[in-house]
């Protein structure tokens, strides 16, 4: 009889990469364990559909804000969820639904309980006191958990940094990639035919922001950095794939810096690799993350990576190897090095290259799952 594993996680986004991580993990490791996810009521795309045997339990009561009353109850039907199932190994996700089930699984005496750290929610723009609010609520809670699995050295390193977790086992795990789909080679037609979709110029440079348009993913600073880029030709443009409650104020700010003619607002995409594929580079701004898989992806399809130095980037480029990280915030020192990279396009190739060399044998989703079972072996032991 297989183990029994639950994960769980406060909503599905519409290519969110915490979904992508853990879709990829069950379906790695169903041959070896028996997976239930329990996931908060607010669905916009359910891939786990297409895995047989997964079942996906919707919790009515969880939501993504704080929300006293209904989290008390999403609480209880966790606990009672963990009860009634008896489950081996609970792994948790995201900052609401790992709080809550971690509490869930130790009021139901629960023992092997995951806590699957994506990303360090206190470095979000916020107010110092709800800063400091957010990380003693991770320091008292946290010891709920049994161990934790971290997608970056960087993101358990600001908890320690907080102090928070440290006599905690902890491993990381980077968070792993179908690399097979972002290394397929593009044939020059269809990057032509992506770029005419997109409106772009044939013989266009182009600079790609990839993911949901938020506050922490900071688009808006792409966008600054891109109007500062000298354009005597017309002929950069920035594509932003995504989302989001941002859109509207990053469509105002780029028309108010006079380049709303040369932005694409993409939307959501399916065939992220082959937009990636049609760009020269790309740049990320995020203020917060745990470790930025889209630079992996990025990577993976052989595209340099400019962007702020956020939790997990000098995971995946080296400064001035593979790609360019300058300090967060620092919009005029992201411009600079953008220049620098589209100056030069035969070292931006190349660091396109040596970005791909090292993202293939690190970021495979094979990987993350034999780390993984290692890790529930253990805890199973």
């Amino acid at each position: 009889m297989k183990p029994r594993v639950l994960h769980t996680m406060t909503w599905l986004a519409p290519g969110g990469g915490v979904d992508r991580n853990v879709f990829l993990s069950i379906s790695s490791m169903r041959d070896r364990y028996d997976f239930d996810l329990a996931v908060g009521r607010e669905i916009h795309r359910n891939d786990f559909e297409e895995l047989d045997g997964v079942r996906v339990l919707v919790c009515p009561h969880m939501v993504r804000k704080i929300d006293p009353a209904r989290d008390a109850l999403a609480l209880a039907w966790l606990a009672r969820l963990i009860r009634r199932e008896r489950y081996d190994i609970i792994h948790t996700h995201e900052a609401k639904a790992s709080l809550l089930t971690r509490l869930a699984g130790r009021a139901a005496r629960h023992k092997r309980i995951l806590y699957g750290l994506h990303g360090v929610t206190f470095n979000d723009p916020m107010s110092p006191r709800k800063r400091r609010v957010l990380q003693a609520v991770e320091r008292w809670t946290v010891h709920a958990a049994d161990r934790i699995v971290s997608v970056s050295e960087d993101a358990i390193a600001e908890y320690h940094r907080a102090d928070i977790a440290r006599d905690i086992p902890s491993n990381v795990v980077y968070s792993g990639i179908d690399i097979e789909r972002f290394q397929r080679r593009v044939a020059p037609g269809d990057v032509q035919a992506v770029r005419a979709q997109l409106g772009l110029p044939p013989d266009a440079t182009v600079l790609v922001n990839v993911g949901r348009l938020s506050f922490a993913k900071a688009q808006r600073y792409t966008i600054e950095a891109f109007a500062l880029l000298d354009d005597p030709g017309d002929s950069l443009r920035l594509v932003l794939v995504g989302e989001g409650a941002e859109r509207a104020a990053c469509v105002a700010l780029a028309e108010r810096l006079g380049v709303g003619h040369k932005v694409c607002f993409a939307g959501f995409r399916d065939d992220v690799p082959a937009v990636l594929a049609a760009c020269d580079v790309h740049v990320i701004t995020s203020l917060r993350e745990g470790l930025p898989r889209v630079a992996v992806e990025a990577a993976l399809v052989g595209i340099p990576t400019v962007g702020f130095a956020v939790e997990g980037l000098a995971e995946i480029i080296q400064d001035g190897v593979s790609g360019r990280i300058v300090p967060s915030g620092d919009v005029a020192a992201l411009a600079e090095a953008l220049t620098e990279a589209l100056a030069d396009p035969e070292r931006r190739i190349e660091m396109g290259r040596r970005a791909r060399a090292w993202a293939t044998p690190r970021w495979d989703h094979r990987v993350m799952a034999s780390a993984l079972d290692r890790i529930y072996q253990e805890m199973l032991r």
